[in-house]
């Protein structure tokens, strides 16, 4: 089977790929859009979590060294239940798709704080072009706006696309109990691996790298940890504490599913300064 991309950020090894298939139970007689729905929803049990990337990063000078390629990224998450964040899990997303022959794509978005940072990805397929975002947890294909808005429930929000300059660029709103929110602009245009791998990079300086951010959905709930604040949102309402190091150390094993020896290492990293 050809693949799409021959660069090594979008590529994985057939043992991982054979997992990959067997926990996401793809059938061989799926639909493309069947397939990128299965692999998608696995990809929603992968957390997103900063702390291999602090932990990488700690022990490697050289930048470009540091980014978890999918081969890692996937063979950590089977051994040890860890994930990665926006760049490292749209890689990985790609790269699996990439080698079951369905044409993916990088994006790059736009945030308040910044150019270029933050990553989704898009499949296109016969039956139209399809939007994915492992960092915003929105891992049910939606169809890549060009002139009207679409808008997805998740359980916990709902996420609008609002397309603007003829598709160019769509906005990304989310509503939560009637507060709408923008929360960044993606840039519709593919891009290649070394912008991608350019912007990957430079996300290594920012202030996240100082303290632990993960989140997941589990039971229809987004958990969400950002330093020593955890907020835990259902459709009916939202849980919010602070938390000591212990209880970050507790939670983060217990039910992030990250194994504890990764938890106290990027721990100490983060408060050791």
């Amino acid at each position: 089977m050809q693949k799409i991309h021959d660069a090594p950020c979008f590529q994985v090894k057939e043992e991982i790929l054979s997992q990959i298939l067997s926990k996401a139970s793809v059938m061989s007689g799926y639909t493309p859009r069947q397939k990128i729905e299965a692999i998608a929803q696995l990809f929603s049990t992968i957390p997103y979590e900063n702390l291999t990337k602090i932990i990488k990063s700690d022990v490697l000078v050289n930048t470009r060294s540091a980014l978890r390629y999918p081969d890692e990224l996937l063979d950590e998450w089977i051994r040890w239940g860890t994930g990665g964040t926006c760049f490292s899990l749209t890689s990985a997303m790609i790269a699996v798709y990439n080698c079951m022959g369905i044409e993916a794509h990088p994006l790059l978005a736009d945030r308040h704080y910044g150019i270029d940072t933050h990553c989704g990805l898009v499949t296109v397929i016969p039956d139209g072009v399809f939007l994915l975002d492992p960092g915003f947890l929105l891992y049910h294909p939606v169809v890549l706006p060009q002139h009207t808005p679409v808008s997805v429930n998740t359980g916990y929000n709902v996420i609008e696309l609002v397309p603007k300059d003829n598709g160019n660029r769509v906005e990304m709103y989310t509503v939560v109990k009637g507060s709408r929110k923008m929360r960044l602009v993606y840039k519709t245009a593919f891009v290649d691996a070394v912008r991608f791998e350019h912007a990957w990079e430079s996300s290594f300086a920012w202030e996240m790298m100082t303290y632990p951010v993960l989140t997941r959905v589990s039971a229809s709930q987004h958990i969400y940890l950002q330093g020593n604040a955890l907020s835990v949102r259902s459709a009916e309402k939202t849980n919010r504490q602070k938390m000591s190091i212990d209880e970050q150390y507790t939670f983060i094993s217990a039910t992030m599913g990250i194994n504890p020896g990764i938890t106290r290492k990027a721990l100490e990293i983060i408060n050791n300064g």
